[in-house]
């Protein structure tokens, strides 16, 4: 193996990460030969080579016999490496990321990682934005990619965008949860991984509940039992205003939730919109909770009105994520989550946030470093102690040895119900502009201007 090649390279750069950031700490000796042989496949003549080098610059000392032992590495004059992280906004986790980039250049004397937020609706702009400016200082290196995003990186060919990251070593790989990552693999390789996730859920005001004397929600419960309590829940405040019993948002990553729970398909066999009354009982619900019962109102466009509703007490059930539960923390009454409620099959949705490395990223070590580091067991664990979003390693998540102090409403563990049969957005099947076409054809069944019927054979005729 020539000393010059890639796994040569990255033998020499683990090692040195691994020193440098204290993983390996001083007086501790470094794995066998044998074992780095092994691990890096490469010759013992290579390895042996690589370790002369390391202790040329100070960082080993190797003593016959014994092996090779970790120096200090506070007399070196270390060369700084930023990365320039991409977080697109608007994002409930920003602040949460903010803090584990402190944490984590606080941990780090030779990498530093700058957070670049930016608002994008279509993928290329990112790029032709800082070519344009010629703003090469902040190029992105790290990206994080939304479902939103994911969809949008079906348009261009993803490896312009982003670096595969088949071989990337991750020691809580086997520990996130499956279902995470069908969206970031595309044609046999991995994109992106995922970092949080969020399982649709519903929030209820538990004192609002209390007042009128109803048992709060639970995992049992179904769409009946959710028109009962929305009924008793709705009232008039005023001759002018209404207090609803539920809400929620007409947005794609919301109501499709309704149309799977009847068993709804978006994709059959190939084919998107295929021909079926399979899910239609679950607009039509939609469409009741509305007009027939009266105890929902009609939303357009605005994504989080619900949200704001729920906030200001206006509410008293809605159709949520849980890293939007940051946003509860200050709400003047008691207040809690719980699995959705079942239609005629037990299905869950979820949201996730991913993070990927950018085809231009030349820091390409230093980058997978800093996904190593997030997807580790404690800044996992500080993850899920410093937001209500849902780490993605399940012994995390799932433990109740690691505090969710953020979380101050009820039942943070109903995540546990929905991952029975879950899927993200992304697994629906249908494509960016299908999506688009979808969301503005919906508007009209939202208004009873159209039928749903009619709406769906005709997006489905478009795409044949």
């Amino acid at each position: 193996m020539r000393a010059g090649s890639k796994k040569y390279a990255k033998f020499l750069n683990d090692i040195k990460l691994s020193i440098i950031s204290g993983e390996l700490s001083e007086g501790e000796f470094i794995p066998s030969e044998n074992s780095l042989v092994q691990q890096y496949g490469l010759s013992r003549p290579t390895v042996r080579k690589a370790l002369a080098e390391l202790a040329q610059e100070g960082l080993i000392q190797t003593i016959p016999g014994k092996g090779s032992v970790i120096l200090g590495t506070d007399h070196l004059e270390l060369k700084v490496t930023m990365l320039n992280l991409y977080w697109i906004l608007p994002s409930n986790e920003y602040p949460l990321i903010e803090r584990v980039v402190e944490r984590f250049n606080a941990e780090h004397r030779h990498i530093q990682v700058r957070l670049v937020p930016f608002y994008s609706e279509i993928t290329p702009s990112i790029y032709a934005s800082y070519r344009a400016q010629d703003m090469q200082e902040r190029k992105p290196d790290l990206i994080s990619i939304t479902n939103r995003f994911l969809l949008e990186l079906e348009t261009e060919k993803i490896d312009s965008v982003l670096q595969p990251l088949n071989d990337l070593q991750l020691d809580t790989r086997a520990e996130i949860y499956d279902f995470l990552w069908s969206p970031t693999i595309r044609n046999g390789q991995l994109y992106a991984v995922p970092v949080t996730f969020s399982p649709i859920i519903l929030v209820y005001n538990k004192s609002m509940f209390h007042q009128i004397g109803l048992e709060v929600p639970n995992r049992r419960w179904t769409w009946e039992d959710l028109v009962q309590a929305a009924s008793q829940l709705t009232r008039e405040v005023s001759p002018s205003t209404v207090q609803y019993g539920f809400s929620f948002s007409p947005s794609f990553y919301r109501w499709p939730l309704f149309f799977l729970q009847e068993g709804g398909e978006f994709v059959k066999d190939g084919i998107a919109f295929p021909p079926s009354e399979q899910g239609k009982a679950g607009i039509r619900f939609i469409l009741d909770l509305i007009y027939k019962y009266r105890v929902a109102p009609l939303l357009y466009k605005s994504s989080d009105l619900s949200e704001q509703f729920f906030h200001r007490g206006k509410v008293g059930m809605i159709l949520s994520t849980y890293y939007l539960c940051e946003s509860y923390s200050g709400n003047p009454f008691e207040w809690g989550i719980c699995k959705f409620p079942t239609g005629r099959m037990d299905k869950s949705l979820a949201i996730s946030t991913n993070i990927g490395i950018s085809k231009d990223c030349e820091h390409v070590h230093e980058a997978r470093y800093f996904i190593q580091y997030l997807l580790s067991e404690p800044v996992q664990a500080f993850i899920k102690a410093k937001s209500t979003t849902i780490p993605v390693v399940r012994s995390v998540a799932e433990s109740t040895n690691y505090p969710h102090t953020s979380f101050t409403g009820e039942g943070y563990y109903s995540f546990l119900d929905t991952l029975g049969d879950i899927q993200l957005v992304n697994d629906l099947g249908l494509s960016n502009h299908q999506v688009a076409q979808l969301n503005q054809a919906m508007e009209m069944v939202w208004f009873r201007t159209e039928t749903f019927d009619h709406v769906w054979e005709a997006i489905g005729a478009r795409s044949d």
